[in-house]
């Protein structure tokens, strides 16, 4: 807790912010390597707070001061998971920092009683509000910081403290010792959570004298304050009686804020100042101040350069390009760049917007591998007059895992920042029809989470759109070591980057009207249940231990023979391959010539269609091995 204090003599006034936020600490370390966790939170979120952690990407904060990235576990919609439809609870919530066991986690410096927060990417919108997770939890004590700033070298009124007080989640403890330590004759609490207009009220129970004087002033100054019925404070359990002190005049204050008590929460620059400016009539704090002026709350973001090998780096470039199923162009022209120069020169682009790549000569391929382009997404299909934006999903997936997070829409004048305000809407910070279509934003545009991709431990790797963008990286690094083998070719390979397959594989149909290959090769996802929320009854393919020949899938059946071939082919190059039965579909499915036989081959992935679906490079590195030594077989090399 810190305490600055100001002036001398009376009257005695407190103004105290929390600077803490609803989160867990983790309760166990599990010989799998998740972490269990134990909520510090209280009302207004209590049992609710897991709904906003669950597929989320957190971060784990060490005793020793360290930070390890992590996600939370989420359900595989493609296993119809019961957790997908329950209400989440503590229990539903399991941690996964990338670790193969707990000596993993507990070597990264994970222990016990450390502390989970969501990971925060502060997002402008609209005209002038910011919006962040959490972000009324911390506005008061920006607001105190601004009035510290007025106070340091001026006379207020009296003495005046500053305090930005710790533990007030859960059930106030932080506020509980303050108030007992300090004998202040004034008290104004900056409370977080409150509505869209800025609201005062007295503490239930005791005088309201206070909060007449603020009302009063703010009326005086022209400061639009809303009068509140008195507040009640939870301080738990095992409290021992309330801090509050007859003969002391207290006040609580609540700063404006929208989508209140939720990760999307954003605030308003100037909502804020007019706080300030409240504040420093009641303290005798001067109004300016001299020299340079720093706003009130300002946002950055500090990019650290990392090494990493290039195929994790050409697999973050291309998860962070939106590519929402109908609108996968940015993606394909990203793709075509990143393609060898022999590989450029040999693509095209068919008439549904596949990119394909012909390897070899000859009128038809004997083997084509297939990665798709799109991911799981949102599409606009209305803007109402307040100028809330309604979506509709694009993809298989669990609305529950992109309610109340940060998205981009992506329209004719570029991406702008949104915030998910509940299932299927999204508010850009504008107020009309009018004001979203001068931002670019029509019906027919795409909208999808504010994506990132993290390392975590070891070779794990978490983003949304790894499917199927780490499949099309591995294809794209297997072209560049078949340059020479291609030039040697009898035969021909196509490499086709296929559209609208999380629609109905609707690219690879087209395709497949075109071309009948010995052997297709779908290269995608193997949503495994290595997963505490499933069942290992099916899909249990283990994160590490190499690529994954999907034998049998809800869209067909491998032939053994073909099995039996591909393991051999594994064995002799000596790459890891796992067999396994999953859920879904894939592009191979489509082809429906006798001539043709679908063998698909995937890299293992938890928590498929989620804002932080997980992988193991080590997989995908596997993947390169195996699509490489299948294609040298088809071009049948000189």
């Amino acid at each position: 807790m810190l305490v600055a204090r100001f002036g001398k003599g009376t009257p005695r006034t407190l103004l105290a912010a929390g600077v803490d936020e609803p989160g867990y600490a983790v309760s166990e370390i599990q010989p799998d390597g998740y972490l269990r966790l134990q909520p510090l939170a209280d009302a207004p979120f209590g049992a609710g707070l897991g709904e906003y952690f669950l597929g989320q990407n957190v971060r784990v904060s060490t005793l020793t001061g360290g930070v390890v990235p992590g996600v939370v576990a989420a359900p595989a919609v493609h296993f119809g998971s019961r957790a997908s439809y329950r209400r989440t609870e503590t229990d539903d919530l399991y941690i996964d920092v990338g670790a193969s066991g707990a000596s993993e986690a507990r070597a990264a410096g994970l222990n016990v009683l450390d502390r989970v927060t969501l990971e925060k990417r502060v997002a402008p919108i609209g005209s002038g509000w910011i919006a962040a997770p959490w972000i009324s939890s911390r506005s008061g004590a920006a607001i105190l910081l601004e009035v510290a700033r007025r106070l340091a070298g001026a006379e207020p009124e009296g003495t005046v403290a500053v305090a930005f007080v710790t533990q007030r989640y859960p059930h106030n403890a932080g506020l509980v010792r303050l108030l007992r330590s300090l004998d202040f004759e004034r008290v104004v609490l900056l409370r977080p959570n409150g509505g869209a207009s800025a609201g005062i009220a007295a503490v239930r129970g005791q005088s309201d004298a206070l909060v007449r004087e603020i009302a009063d002033l703010a009326d005086r100054e022209g400061i639009e304050i809303e009068r509140k019925p008195p507040r009640g404070f939870a301080f738990g359990p095992f409290g021992d009686g309330v801090p509050w002190q007859d003969g002391h005049a207290y006040a609580v204050v609540w700063p404006p804020v929208q989508n209140s008590a939720t990760p999307s929460a954003a605030v308003r620059h100037g909502d804020l100042s007019e706080i300030v400016r409240l504040l420093c009539h009641l303290v005798g704090a001067p109004l300016e101040l001299r020299g340079e002026q720093r706003p009130l709350a300002q946002a950055g973001a500090v990019a650290t350069a990392r090494q990493i090998g290039s195929l994790a780096q050409m697999i973050e470039q291309l998860v962070e390009m939106p590519g929402v199923s109908g609108k996968e162009e940015p993606v394909r022209t990203l793709l075509q760049s990143l393609l060898p120069p022999y590989a450029r020169r040999a693509l095209r682009i068919d008439d549904w917007g596949n990119l394909i790549v012909r390897l070899g000569s000859g009128e038809q391929p004997k083997a084509a591998f297939i990665a798709h382009l799109d991911e799981i997404g949102f599409g606009v299909t209305a803007i109402s007059s307040d100028g809330s934006v309604a979506l509709s999903l694009k993809g298989g997936g669990d609305l529950r895992l992109f309610s109340w997070q940060p998205m981009l829409v992506h329209g004719s004048r570029g991406s702008i920042n949104g915030v998910m305000t509940g299932r299927r809407s999204l508010d850009l910070g504008l107020s009309s029809r009018e004001a979203v279509a001068r931002a670019g934003i029509s019906e027919g545009d795409t909208a999808t989470v504010l994506k990132r991709f993290r390392r975590l431990l070891g070779n794990r790797v978490s983003a949304r759109s790894l499917d199927d963008r780490l499949g099309c990286a591995t294809l794209v690094e297997a072209l560049k070591r078949l340059e020479g083998p291609a030039r040697r070719a009898r035969g021909a390979v196509d490499f086709v980057f296929s559209v609208s397959e999380e629609v109905g594989r609707l690219g690879a149909r087209h395709y497949a009207k075109t071309a009948s290959p010995a052997h297709v090769f779908p290269i995608d996802t193997f949503v495994t249940s290595d997963s505490p929320l499933e069942s290992r009854r099916m899909a249990h393919a283990r994160l590490g231990g190499g690529a994954v020949l999907r034998a049998f899938d809800e869209s067909g059946l491998t032939p053994t023979a073909e099995i039996a071939r591909v393991v051999a082919l594994a064995r002799q190059r000596k790459i890891p391959l796992q067999l396994g039965v999953t859920a879904g579909g894939n592009d191979g499915s489509v082809f429906r010539s006798l001539e043709t036989v679908n063998v698909p081959i995937g890299f293992p992935l938890r928590y498929a269609h989620s804002a932080v679906e997980t992988a193991d490079l080590r997989d995908a590195d596997a993947v390169v091995d195996l699509v490489e030594a299948l294609a040298l077989k088809a071009l049948g090399t000189r």
